[in-house]
C-alpha cells in the first residue's frame, strides 16, 4: 500500500525519477556537479597526531619486547611473533588513545545559518520491529519539527517486514497517525520483494521518490532524535553544498535491561568524547553509521550505488556493512562527509541481551571482513581506506589477541623463567592503554557537563561496574568474534535477521556460551597445574564466569534499583 506525499515541489527538483548507477570498483569516480571542499590545515595536525602517537608508542614496545626477549641471548620464533602481535594490538588501542586526548580539545561550531530552505524526506526502513513504537516514535519526531518551518519535512516508512499480518498492522498504525496529525505528510510503502536488505530499501525509494526531496534523514527503526538537533543538521547542509552526508554520534539509550543501562553509560560518557575526536581528525572524509545521518539525495544517487561482491556470500554478494562503503563513495566523487558532534540529541536502542548483542555482532563481524576487498578500489580517498580497514580490524583484532595469549602461554614452559619484567610490563601497558580512553572520556563529561555532589556516588558506582563487567567479559566477546571470523572462512552466511528480543533461558545461555565455558575450565585447569603461564588464569574465570554475567546482565534494571532503594523506604 503506497501512499503519495502531499507536498509542494521545487522548481529545481528533479521531475524524473533518479537513476542510481552501480559504481564501479575498478575505474575511479568523480561527481561533476560536487562543488569542492575547503582545506583545512589544522586538520593534518590533528591525524598527523593520532598518527604518530600510536606509531611510536608502537615502536617502542616492539623494540622494549625484543630486548626483554634478547636478554638470554637468543630470539625464539614465538617470542618474535610474540613481539609483533603486540606491536599490533597495541598499535589499535594506542590510536583509541590518541583519539580521545583529541576529543579533549573538541569545541562545538556556532549554529549555521541557512542560505536556503530544504525539502527533506524522513526515511524509516522497518523489517518486523513493532509497529506501534518505532513508527510512532518517527510521527513524534516528524510533529516536533512540523512547528518550526524553516523546511519541509515528510515521513517515509519503507517496509520490509514479511509476515502479511504484521505488515497489516503497520498500515494500521499509518492510517490511525493520519487521523492525528492530518496536517504530516505520512508515506507508507512496503516492498514485495526484499532484494539487498536495508540498503536496496533505500535505493528502491531514492529511484522512486527522491527525486522530490533534497534530503534525506535516515533512521534505523530503534532511533530517538530531537528536533532542534535534525534541524540543526538541516541548517548546516543547506549553507555547505559540497557536503554529501552529516552524521551525529549516536549515544545508547538506557533500555530496560543492565547490559543496556551498562552500554548506555558507556555511549554517554566514553564514547561521545571518542565521538570528538573522531570529527577532529576526520574533518571532510568522516564516515556513516548507516542512521541518524542526513544525505542530499542528489550525490547519494549519482554517488553511492552499490554493486555486489564478486563470488557468494559470506565474502562476496550483498555487502552488509553498506554504511561505510557508501562513505566511500561519496567522498571519492568529491562529496564531503561530516561528523556533526554538536547535534547531540541522537540516540539509537541497544540489543537487550548479551546473547542478542553477540547476534547483530556476527552480521557486522561478515560485512566489515568485506571491507577488506575494497581496500584498493581506484579513487578512495586515504581516510576513507582507512575507516574500511578499522572496521576490519575490529573483528580481525580478536584473532590477534587470541593468538598473543596463546604464544604468551609458551615462554618457561622448558622451565627456564622468562625474561625479567617481560609478562608483568606487557600486562601493565596493555592495562593502561585499555583504561586511559575511559578515564579521558570521565575528564570530558566532568567538564561538560559537571557533576554535583549528590550524584557523584552513583557516577563512581557506574563507572566502577562498567569497567569491571566489560573487563570480565571481554574474554567471552574476542572468543565469540573469533568464531564469527571462522564461521565467515568456513563460508556460512549469516545473511541479515532482526533483532532478538526478551531474556534467554539457562539452557539458551548454555548453547551460546558453552565454548567460552569449556575453554576456560580449561585455562583454569592448566593454569593451576603449572602447564602455562599463571597470567593466563585471569582469563580462564572470566571465560568461566560467562554464563552468570551473561544471566546477570540480562536481569531488569528497575529490580537492582528496588532493592537498593527497598532498605530506605522501610527505614
Amino acid at each position: 500500500m503506497t501512499f503519495s506525499p502531499r507536498e509542494l515541489r521545487p522548481g529545481h527538483l528533479a521531475a524524473l525519477p533518479l537513476a542510481m548507477p552501480e559504481q564501479s570498483l575498478t575505474d575511479p569516480f568523480r561527481d561533476p556537479s560536487a562543488p569542492g571542499l575547503p582545506r583545512q590545515r589544522w586538520r593534518a595536525a590533528c591525524r598527523a597526531f593520532v598518527g604518530l602517537l600510536p606509531l611510536g608508542l608502537t615502536v617502542a614496545l616492539v623494540w622494549t619486547s625484543l630486548d626483554w626477549f634478547r636478554l638470554d641471548g637468543r630470539l625464539t620464533a614465538a617470542e618474535g611473533a610474540l613481539a609483533g602481535l603486540s606491536g599490533l594490538a597495541v598499535f589499535w588501542m594506542a590510536f583509541a588513545v590518541a583519539t580521545a586526548i583529541l576529543g579533549l580539545f573538541w569545541r562545538p561550531e556556532p549554529a549555521p545559518r541557512p542560505l536556503r530552505r530544504l525539502t527533506v524526506a524522513i526515511l524509516l526502513p522497518i523489517y518486523g520491529e513493532p509497529a506501534e513504537e518505532t513508527i510512532g516514535t518517527a510521527v513524534q519526531l516528524l510533529a516536533g519539527l512540523a512547528g518550526k518551518g524553516r523546511h519541509g519535512f515528510s515521513l517515509h516508512v519503507l517496509s520490509d517486514t514479511r509476515p502479511a499480518e504484521a505488515a497489516q498492522r503497520e498500515e494500521a498504525v499509518m492510517a490511525a497517525a493520519r487521523l492525528r496529525h492530518p496536517g504530516l505528510v505520512l508515506c507508507y510503502r512496503r516492498r514485495a520483494r526484499n532484494s539487498d536488505y536495508k540498503s536496496g530499501n533505500i535505493r528502491d525509494w531514492v529511484v522512486a521518490e527522491g527525486h522530490a526531496h533534497e534530503a534525506m534523514l535516515i533512521l534505523d527503526a530503534d532511533s530517538v532524535m530531537g528536533p532542534d538537533t535534525v534541524l540543526r543538521m538541516v541548517d548546516a547542509m543547506a549553507r555547505q553544498a559540497g557536503t554529501g552526508l552529516i552524521q551525529t554520534i549516536p549515544r545508547v539509550l538506557p533500555g530496560r535491561t543492565v547490559w543496556q543501562g551498562l552500554q548506555s553509560f558507556a555511549s554517554d560518557v566514553y564514547g561521545l568524547n571518542m565521538g570528538r575526536g573522531f570529527a577532529l581528525w576526520t574533518g571532510s572524509e568522516g564516515n556513516f553509521l548507516g542512521h541518524n545521518a542526513l544525505v542530499r539525495i542528489s550525490a547519494f544517487a549519482a554517488s553511492a550505488g552499490l554493486p555486489h561482491l564478486p563470488g557468494p556470500a559470506p565474502r562476496g554478494g550483498v555487502i552488509l556493512s553498506h554504511d561505510f562503503v557508501e562513505a566511500a563513495l561519496l567522498r571519492r566523487a568529491g562529496w564531503g562527509v561530516q561528523m556533526m558532534p554538536e547535534a547531540e540529541d541522537s540516540h539509537e536502542d541497544t540489543p537487550e541481551t548479551l546473547m542478542g548483542y553477540l547476534r547483530r555482532d556476527q552480521r557486522w563481524c561478515q560485512g566489515n571482513l568485506q571491507h577488506l576487498r575494497l581496500l584498493f578500489v581506484p579513487g578512495l580517498h586515504p581516510v576513507s581506506r582507512f575507516h574500511l580497514l578499522q572496521g576490519a580490524m575490529a573483528y580481525l583484532a580478536s584473532v590477534w589477541w587470541l593468538l598473543l595469549l596463546l604464544l604468551w602461554a609458551l615462554p618457561g614452559r622448558d622451565g627456564t623463567p622468562p625474561p625479567p619484567m617481560t609478562e608483568a610490563g606487557m600486562a601493565a601497558v596493555i592495562a593502561g592503554l585499555l583504561i586511559a580512553p575511559k578515564i579521558l572520556g570521565i575528564i570530558a563529561h566532568l567538564r561538560w557537563r559537571g557533576l554535583t555532589p549528590g550524584e557523584a556516588p552513583r557516577f563512581a558506582g557506574l563507572v566502577l561496574a562498567e569497567i569491571v563487567i566489560s573487563a570480565l567479559l571481554a574474554p567471552a566477546l574476542m572468543v565469540q568474534q573469533v568464531r564469527a571470523v571462522l564461521r565467515i572462512l568456513r563460508g556460512l552466511d549469516g545473511g541479515w535477521v532482526p533483532h532478538v528480543a526478551g531474556r534467554s533461558d539457562l539452557r539458551s545461555l548454555w548453547r551460546c556460551h558453552r565454548i567460552e565455558s569449556g575453554l576456560g575450565a580449561a585455562l583454569l585447569g592448566l593454569s593451576l597445574a603449572g602447564q602455562i603461564s599463571l597470567w593466563l588464569l585471569p582469563i580462564g574465570i572470566c571465560l568461566c564466569l560467562t554464563i552468570p554475567l551473561a544471566a546477570l546482565v540480562q536481569m531488569p534494571r528497575a529490580s537492582f534499583t528496588m532493592r537498593r532503594v527497598a532498605p530506605e523506604t522501610t527505614a
